[in-house]
């Protein structure tokens, strides 16, 4: 019989619970013939990825967060994490052990950290995987799907050939901007297009990423995307939906070229309609359908392409 405690997560807690993650989510690609059923992740394949996600997750947990882990007598099986970023409580991550399912763990974890209605003053955002029972539980804390998020993905070589194929006018000319700069105009940029300010995260960024940008005649940033040394692309931000398109594609054509990968990926906003049309044309399909969900309106997400990989929005 099953004798459940919840603690508050700490920082040597982040090892197991991004593996308790990987696990989760190797299931759900599973169930969704994402991945093969014989497939299995080897301890390199996990080293690796703990060591590219390592940096962001520490991140989260030491800001203004909430972090519960669900255990089992001594074996962890299940966490969720919440970051505040100004005026917004984010969910970051909200994983339970397949051998947990359905037992009313993620509704446990989430009553732990939100238990209270959001409010005009502190708002919710959540990413939530497109399975009915997981949307409903998540509208029962005072969120509603405001736009999908899509994970796109194309072959690199395929992509790399359809771009050279396209005989449209000449794009705007990118720039990466340094790190100071980079942050600077995405505290200008961000806020419209989320509804809330994150100058915490994009100092992150500033360290860890390289910030591409189109500028305008005045010098002032018109859209903005960073991307990472491994080949992580987002978020990106723009003054209009059109704007979006030169910048993500600059960081696409930056990691084809660069670092060769055998597939590219890519987060969209499905309020994003020209970045969208425009990747389709070149071959993107949609590999992972999900949902973003807020306790109020985010109408400029059609100019905002979502965070890789995909803890925040």
């Amino acid at each position: 019989m099953s004798v459940l405690s919840f603690r508050e997560g700490r920082a040597g807690d982040l090892r197991a619970t991004f593996e308790l993650a990987e696990a989760a989510l190797d299931v759900s690609r599973k169930e969704r013939g994402l991945l093969p059923a014989e497939h299995e992740r080897t301890a390199d394949d996990l080293d690796t990825r703990w060591e590219r996600e390592r940096g962001l997750l520490e991140f989260i947990v030491a800001e203004d967060s909430a972090f519960v882990v669900c255990e089992d007598g001594d074996e962890l099986v299940g966490y969720t994490r919440v970051a505040r970023f100004g005026a917004m409580d984010e969910l970051t991550e909200l994983w339970v052990a397949p051998s947990h399912a359905g037992l009313g763990v993620g509704r446990a974890l989430l009553e732990r950290c939100w238990p209270e209605s959001p409010t005009p003053d502190l708002g919710r955002v959540v990413l939530g995987i497109g399975r009915p029972a997981d949307l409903t539980l998540y509208t029962e804390f005072g969120v509603m799907p405001v736009s999908g998020h899509w994970h796109m993905r194309h072959r690199s070589e395929e992509y790399v050939e359809r771009r050279s194929q396209e005989i449209d006018a000449p794009p705007p000319t990118v720039h990466a901007l340094t790190p100071e700069r980079a942050v600077a105009e995405w505290k200008r940029l961000e806020p419209p297009a989320i509804g809330h300010e994150r100058p915490r995260l994009h100092e992150f960024f500033g360290r860890d990423r390289i910030c591409l940008a189109t500028v305008d005649e005045s010098g002032a940033a018109s859209a903005l995307c960073w991307v990472s040394s491994v080949g992580e692309i987002g978020p990106a931000v723009a003054r209009s939906t059109e704007e979006v398109v030169p910048v993500v594609l600059a960081a696409l054509d930056r990691v084809a070229k660069a670092q060769e990968p055998e597939s590219l990926s890519v987060f969209c906003t499905t309020l994003c309609w020209w970045l969208l049309r425009r990747l389709r044309l070149l071959g993107f399909r949609v590999w992972w359908p999900s949902w973003i969900m807020c306790s109020v309106p985010l109408p400029g997400l059609d100019r905002y392409v979502p965070t890789r990989p995909p803890q925040l929005l």
